[in-house]
């Protein structure tokens, strides 16, 4: 028989047994409960913050919208010589990247 070793104990020992394997049980029962409880507090911070940063994206888009839009209605359209100029110094900053970057590697 598996048990047979603790029908052989006297009663001291067999309580001795019974306290220590009460204390694992319990302290694995707290264990357990405590893990529990610290995971349902870190998954409702992270849904609240979820949903603020939600929010937050949601108004930085709108925003951007209407900035964009606000633009827009206050500058006039750019000149055909404008958009040449802004063309030619986009490639210039351009080239000027690749090289600082061919640099670097």
């Amino acid at each position: 028989n598996t048990f047979s070793w603790l029908r052989r104990l006297s009663s001291e020992q067999k309580r001795v047994w019974m306290i220590g394997g009460s204390i694992v049980v319990l302290g694995s029962t707290f264990k357990y409960a405590y893990f529990q409880f610290s995971r349902g507090l870190i998954v409702n911070g992270m849904e609240k913050k979820h949903l603020d940063a939600k929010q937050h994206l949601s108004e930085a888009r709108s925003f951007a919208k209407w900035s964009q839009k606000d633009r827009e209605e206050r500058l006039p359209p750019l000149t055909v010589e404008q958009k040449k100029q802004l063309q030619l110094y986009l490639d210039l900053v351009h080239q000027k990247d690749l090289q600082d970057y061919e640099k670097k590697v």
